[in-house]
């Protein structure tokens, strides 16, 4: 673990505070309207401590960190999936203590994929594997077990916590039968997870007219794959809660977030003079090579427009091992994902928007599509309408996780391939006003 001691020993956090340079401008940091030119801003940051090393104590050389969150003290949480624990890291860095870990007993882990942190301080994992949202108390005691029903609403993204405790979450409701597993979810619903299990829907969220889809087959010993070829540069589908329950969302090819109330209806629009960019033959060839060069390289090819519909196992398999994990499969599912770029399909235009969050001061980041390759410019906005500026591409991102008092969680990996958690602070150089 690295620190920066002459910061983390403060005991009271400062208030989240950003410099502005504008371009051509007054260099102020003063609000503007929404349809302001865009105006860089650089806020400065100040290096707390990095979790994750590549030798030392087992909680700290991570397996794969799946996610990150900060309580109210600025305590830190992150859930390693591989080992299926969280570790809890005090505000000034210090180890603290471990919360469940791998296994099929009560309050162990088998496949954790998010980190929830309430407001009364409750932890929540959700453990796909489990199909269950694990509860516990802050010194790490199982409090509750919420079943997910498979059959249900199951939950397509992040999940955020609303101020009455429930959970929000694009969500997907699968089939599973003989033939496999089907997506049969019509539209791009937002859905409320309770935690007594039971869930309802919260937002229907913009949905183009269906499209004409292409599936491919693979197939190796007693596994089925069935793969979708999706769409490049897809429409959002981005949220995230402010502190008074109100919900940001993305979800069109404009520069529109829109504003929810508690119950998921519309209240107000943010909107940009920032217009679509249109797909030409150029950024598709371009999107098309950066995707096989990923593929290559072995990653996914890009990730989005690939889709994993079915896995079924033939009558009478049986043996050990993971078939999915031979070396048939894998060449399969490369050739497949290979195809499906080939093939892949583009919008007339690319969506403005890609992502956002909101900070602990309530201000929303809005992070812009760019070309192939490129990186886009961050917005940062108010809820009542005031735009603040622009972080440059090669600037701030946004990161895994807000805290309090202008914390940034950062998930990373350093010159030698060791994934680690970055924490930092923003410095106070000079406050945007009345942010909440």
């Amino acid at each position: 673990m690295r620190r920066s001691h002459s910061h983390v020993a403060h005991a009271v956090l400062t208030p989240v505070l950003l410099s502005a340079a504008a371009c051509g401008g007054d260099g102020g940091s003063a609000a503007r309207g929404l349809d302001s030119p865009d105006v860089t801003i650089s806020p400065a940051t100040d290096t707390l401590y990095a979790v994750g090393v590549l030798d030392g104590a087992d909680w700290e050389m991570f397996g794969r960190v799946a996610d990150v969150a900060f309580d109210a003290d600025g305590t830190l949480y992150i859930l390693d999936s591989d080992a299926g624990h969280v570790i809890v890291i005090d505000p000034a860095g210090a180890f603290v203590r471990t919360i469940s870990n791998k296994g099929e007993g009560p309050g162990e882990l088998r496949l954790p994929t998010s980190l929830i942190v309430f407001g009364d301080g409750r932890i929540g994992v959700r453990d796909v594997r489990n199909r269950s949202i694990a509860l516990f108390d802050r010194e790490g005691g199982l409090l509750d077990d919420v079943r997910i029903d498979p059959e249900g609403a199951v939950p397509a993204g992040r999940l955020r916590a609303m101020p009455d405790h429930s959970l929000i979450a694009p969500a997907r409701r699968m089939s599973f039968s003989p033939e496999g597993i089907s997506d049969r979810e019509q539209g791009r619903p937002i859905t409320r997870f309770r935690l007594d299990g039971s869930t309802d829907l919260f937002h229907a969220a913009w949905a183009p007219p269906p499209r004409e889809t292409r599936t491919d087959e693979a197939e190796t010993g007693n596994i089925r794959i069935q793969m979708e070829a999706g769409e490049a540069f897809p429409l959002p589908l981005a949220l995230d809660v402010l502190s008074d329950g109100r919900v940001a969302i993305a979800d069109s090819v404009g520069y529109r977030v829109k504003l929810l109330d508690v119950e998921g209806a519309l209240v107000s629009t943010l909107e940009r003079p920032v217009p679509p960019v249109a797909v030409t033959p150029a950024i598709e060839a371009a999107e098309r090579e950066r995707r096989l060069a990923s593929l290559e390289s072995g990653g996914s090819g890009g990730g989005g427009g690939i889709m994993t519909l079915s896995i079924t196992a033939a009558a009478g398999s049986g043996g050990g091992g993971n078939p999915m994990d031979s070396e048939g499969m894998r060449e399969a599912l490369r050739q497949i994902r290979e195809d499906q770029i080939r093939d892949l399909a583009f919008p007339e235009e690319m969506p403005v928007i890609t992502n956002l969050a909101v900070d602990w001061s309530d201000r929303i980041w809005v992070q812009r599509s760019a070309l192939p390759g490129e990186t886009g410019t961050i917005d940062i906005l108010s809820a009542d309408g005031r735009y603040f500026g622009s972080l440059p591409t090669d600037g701030l991102r946004i990161p895994r996780a807000f805290g309090p008092g202008g914390l940034l969680a950062y998930v990373e990996r350093d010159d030698l391939d060791i994934q680690r958690v970055l924490v930092v602070r923003l410095m106070a150089d000079e406050q945007l006003e009345g942010a909440r």
